[in-house]
């Protein structure tokens, strides 16, 4: 009976061996988004810490005056030196496995300093490589205090999650840490990051409501930037991506009508695919670009035939590409990575062409961009719905 009696205390205390050195729950900062800034020879991290207990069993906090993070900063040599400052006004320990995402500041990534910031950041063996990447020449901690409208939970921010907005209207592709480091590890070396902003166009009856807006890129290089693509200059981008689902375009369907209204109609590009094409000479390289899309139209006035739609929506996306090409050539970057596709299919005239990674482009070395427009309505033309 003895003997019966021990083993069973011998079983338990196994069993609550593995307890001993846990970490109870609430007893935790759960950090959930980080910043980064460099200025006069130090960084300064910004750490926003969320109250998952608000937020847990609901999209939104059943309290909208509820406060849902809290953003502290701090400053240091080295990363690692400014989180170690950080550690010391926190009354818990923070735990690194709920971040989301990463903003880099411009002034960071101008003076080189990213690989640093990535170095420190995966030594955290609780980081992930899915973490989302920005950049921003705002405030940092402005753009990490900024709330989703209608109090949504921040768990559902822009920053925490760009995919939902990216669903629907595909302009800029969200960038991962993991993605990041593969195009500055591949030919041209080059990646674009998520440029981020804060923009007021929404109001309550209480007040304005601040909220994030990705409009452009910055073309980042280990080393430094090499330019911004905002808004127009930038629409080219959506056309080359792999990640596009839905983008929508307004377009002219005819030059010189006085009635801009009855010129213009709005289509919803769907089932994009693209293909980049090297035409390789003995003394340079040159691209041609071939897309394949479907246009459904969502907006128009007058009566309109399914060529007309094709012709205008195939002008403006063509245009659109050689614009955003050209933006990005006057500060020297490889904005579609052209680089690469000559790197993928022909390495060995690649290595003969490359300079420091990547292919001397120029104004002429985008040859033909065709784009071909189907129409899946199956109508032959398009009518007022309303007889004028």
């Amino acid at each position: 009976m003895n003997k019966r009696i021990l083993l069973i205390i011998m079983l338990c205390s196994l069993l609550l061996s593995g307890c001993w050195d846990s970490n109870e729950a609430g007893r935790m900062f759960y950090l959930f988004g980080i910043g980064v800034d460099y200025k006069d020879g130090e960084y300064k991290v910004y750490a926003q810490l969320v109250d998952f207990a608000s937020i847990a069993r609901s999209v939104q906090p059943p309290n909208p005056d509820i406060v849902q993070s809290v953003v502290g900063e701090a400053n240091g040599k080295t990363v690692n030196e400014a989180f170690n400052n950080l550690y010391n006004s926190l009354d818990e320990e923070l735990y690194w496995g709920h971040i989301t995402y990463l903003v880099f500041s411009n002034d960071l990534l101008e003076q080189g300093k990213l690989n640093p910031v990535i170095n420190a950041f995966i030594q955290f063996h609780d980081t992930r490589y899915q973490t989302w990447v920005f950049s921003t020449k705002e405030s940092i901690r402005k753009i990490m205090l900024a709330k989703p409208v209608l109090n949504k939970a921040i768990s559902l921010s822009k920053l925490a999650y760009p995919i939902n907005s990216y669903k629907q209207h595909s302009f800029i592709e969200p960038l991962n840490l993991r993605k990041l480091i593969i195009n500055m590890d591949e030919p041209s070396h080059q990646t674009n990051i998520p440029l981020v902003s804060l923009i007021s166009n929404w109001e309550t009856y209480k007040s304005d409501d601040t909220e994030t807006l990705i409009n452009g890129v910055s073309v980042v290089t280990p080393k430094n930037v090499l330019g911004e693509l905002k808004n127009e200059q930038a629409q080219g981008l959506q056309w080359l991506s792999d990640e596009t689902i839905r983008a929508g375009l307004s377009v002219d369907i005819a030059d010189g009508q006085e009635d801009d209204e009855k010129n213009r109609i709005s289509v919803v590009i769907e089932k994009m695919k693209a293909k980049v094409i090297p035409i390789i000479s003995s003394s340079q390289v040159r691209f041609d670009i071939h897309l394949d899309m479907v246009a459904l139209l969502s907006g128009y006035r007058g009566d309109i035939s399914v060529a007309e739609i094709q012709k205008a929506v195939k002008k403006r996306v063509e245009q659109q590409i050689q614009t955003t090409y050209q933006e990005s050539v006057k500060f020297d970057s490889d904005v579609y990575r052209l680089s690469e596709y000559l790197y993928r299919k022909h390495l060995k005239t690649w290595k003969k062409f490359e300079r420091n990674g990547r292919i001397e482009l120029t104004n002429d070395s985008l040859r033909n961009i065709t784009a071909e427009v189907r129409v899946t309505s199956g109508r032959k033309s398009f009518k007022n719905t309303i007889e004028n």
